[in-house]
């Protein structure tokens, strides 16, 4: 089954996670980042990651913190 849960970030951006529970038991995890504006919002898919974590806490984790690493290396940052 696939969980899909989206976090608030900063920067006018949000992450949404997609998790899935794999075979072996393993998790899988992917990323959207959306950035919005008051008139537009963007959706970037990040790159899919073949790395599985051993619980679906430690897949949404890896998902924020790639995210947020996105983010900060492709947002205008505010002084």
């Amino acid at each position: 089954m696939v969980n899909r849960k989206t976090f608030p970030a900063y920067g006018n951006c949000s992450i949404a996670l997609a998790t899935e529970e794999m075979k072996d038991g393993r998790w899988a995890v992917v990323v959207t980042v959306t950035q919005s504006t008051d008139t537009a919002e963007r959706n970037t898919d990040l790159p899919v990651t073949h790395e599985r974590f051993d619980s679906e806490a430690e897949a949404e984790a890896f998902g924020v913190r790639s995210a947020k690493e996105w983010i900060d290396q492709n947002t205008a940052q505010t002084v």
